[in-house]
């Protein structure tokens, strides 16, 4: 089994999984925090103290894993998840959700291979390319 795994800087993680699970209906399967964790070493300040060690969610039927991580991590230095939905309504909402504070790449668009498509960057660094199924 492959599972996408996304790496965040400045303690975003469990921001982007809360905005992922509320854009997608997603559902959160854990969140674990470095202050929970029995390896003392991951919490060097107090600053790290409530970061996510370890995340776990489901979007779109697709398991994912997700951490805050000490190295500064370049937005756009991850790869590009892709979501298919169901209605133009949903890729609508969606881009809509994600776009706040993000960076539009492909406005939304009827292409040759969806009815209704978008690409876009969160405010997290995170890329997507969201479409019809």
């Amino acid at each position: 089994m492959l599972v996408p795994a996304l790496h965040f800087s400045d303690g975003n993680c469990e921001k982007a999984m809360k905005l992922y699970q509320k854009t997608f209906d997603g559902r959160i399967i854990s969140i674990s925090y470095n202050h929970e964790t029995p390896n003392s070493k991951l919490v060097e300040t107090d600053e790290t103290y409530n970061h996510v060690m370890h995340g776990e969610m489901i979007i779109s039927g697709t398991r994912i894993n997700m951490c805050d991580v000490k190295e500064n991590i370049l937005p756009n230095n991850m790869f590009i998840l892709n979501v298919f939905l169901n209605t133009v309504e949903e890729v609508t909402s969606a881009f809509n959700e994600l776009k706040q504070g993000g960076k539009i790449i492909n406005e939304l668009n009827s292409t040759f291979w969806s009815q209704m498509y978008c690409e876009l960057i969160d405010r997290y660094g995170v890329r997507w390319q969201i479409m019809i199924n």
